[in-house]
């Protein structure tokens, strides 16, 4: 009866180092503190904070609609803002960052500008709770872009 006691307890053990190791190594925090800075006529910036643990850059993913046509940008991991350089004010923006680590993505941070004249200036964050938005109309969450991307490098 001891020797079984002892052998569950060893296999125990040995489950909880080899399994638990592997499916905490692959989790990928997300960035945090989505933000948007109109910096002229035709230029926005995105800014994000870092994520806590280990990652290797970043990919941004962004669409002025819905399902629309989607630009992807790859970032270095001290790459923590990117300026849209041919932003057109009068459509929206939708924006997802993830964090990337050896080829795996984080849950994805999401934000929304909207089109001059909208009059929304509200923003969420990924739990639902309002915050304060730096300029123009910027919307936060977390959730899934639909339609095809079109990848471009940057930063590496």
């Amino acid at each position: 009866m001891q020797f079984s006691a002892r052998l569950s307890f060893f296999l125990l053990g040995f489950v909880l180092i080899v399994v638990l190791p592997h499916s905490a190594k692959g989790q990928v925090s997300s960035p945090r503190r989505f933000r948007l800075k109109v910096l002229g006529q035709d230029k926005l910036e995105i800014s994000w904070k870092e994520p806590k643990g280990d990652f290797d850059g970043y990919k941004v993913t962004y669409a002025t609609r819905r399902g629309g046509q989607q630009k992807v940008v790859e970032l270095a991991k001290q790459e923590t803002k990117l300026v849209i350089r041919d932003f057109d004010p009068s459509k929206d923006y939708y924006f997802k960052i993830t964090a990337v680590n050896q080829g795996e993505e984080s849950k994805p941070l999401q934000g929304k500008h909207e089109a001059q004249g909208s009059g929304s200036e509200t923003a969420q964050t990924q739990g639902g709770k309002k915050i304060d938005v730096t300029r123009e109309n910027n919307e936060i969450s977390e959730g899934k872009m639909l339609g095809g991307e079109r990848k471009v490098n940057r930063g590496k």
